[in-house]
């Protein structure tokens, strides 16, 4: 091709008919800028649809993350709330003066343990190493990022707390007051149930635990409810992508 517009340019030259070779020079000039924009466009179409399926597997890797984080935080307040129940139920024997019942067993056993509320982010450090602009709908952008370095952020500070009670407090007390049985994790049986009952300090550690679980429980419920409504908008972005 490039042959042949050249066969033309010295037959114009040669034939000395200059006014058609300037003619024809800017057609082909014309041809060459054309030629180059649409190599442009092609490319700019290439890249705008790589980076719209990456924005699509971006996405649907968060989407699966934030679900599997969303059935953990129910999973942990579920714990909680059983603990809490546990305590209540020793709160009850002691105040109406009642003699010990192996119902207890497992509620001394469950009562140190609780969720630790560490959350997966391999997709979220992704998209931050992509870039998180590939992410188109600004509110959506918006939303994740708030949800990783805002509300899940609040999670580990009641972990953290949560630990130094059960570390400082709970499990010293345990080592001296409380038996565990050798065939099961979840079931304890203290030493002395009446020792107990008139224990200023093991009420006031009662009353510590089902407090700091009751935090737990309000912070998970301040995280829940914007994780299912980005979940919900994480997916209805997707829709409207395919």
């Amino acid at each position: 091709m490039i042959k042949f517009f050249r066969n033309i340019r010295q037959t114009l030259i040669m034939e000395n008919k200059t006014g058609k070779y300037l003619k024809y020079a800017i057609g082909e000039i014309v041809l060459v800028v054309i030629g180059i924009l649409l190599a442009l466009q092609i490319n700019n179409w290439n890249e705008n649809r790589k980076m719209h399926l990456q924005e699509i597997k971006l996405l649907s890797d968060l989407q699966l993350e934030l679900k599997k984080t969303l059935d953990e935080i129910k999973e942990g307040m579920e714990l909680i709330k059983v603990t809490i129940e546990d305590i209540n139920r020793i709160e009850y024997y002691i105040k109406n003066g009642l003699p010990y019942s192996t119902e207890l067993d497992s509620s001394f056993g469950r009562i140190p343990h609780n969720y630790a509320g560490f959350f997966n982010s391999a997709a979220y450090n992704s998209l931050k190493t992509m870039g998180i602009g590939i992410i188109q709908n600004e509110k959506l952008r918006m939303e994740i990022i708030n949800m990783y370095d805002v509300k899940f952020l609040s999670i580990p500070d009641y972990t953290i707390d949560e630990n130094l009670i059960r570390s400082s407090v709970v499990f010293p007390y345990y080592a001296k007051h409380v038996m565990y049985s050798e065939n099961s994790t979840y079931t304890a049986k203290p030493n002395n149930f009446n020792d107990l009952k008139n224990n200023p300090e093991f009420l006031n550690i009662l009353r510590l635990i089902k407090r700091q679980r009751i935090r737990g429980i309000e912070r998970f419920n301040d995280v829940l409810i914007p994780l299912n409504k980005l979940i919900e908008n994480i997916k209805t972005d997707l829709d409207s992508k395919n």
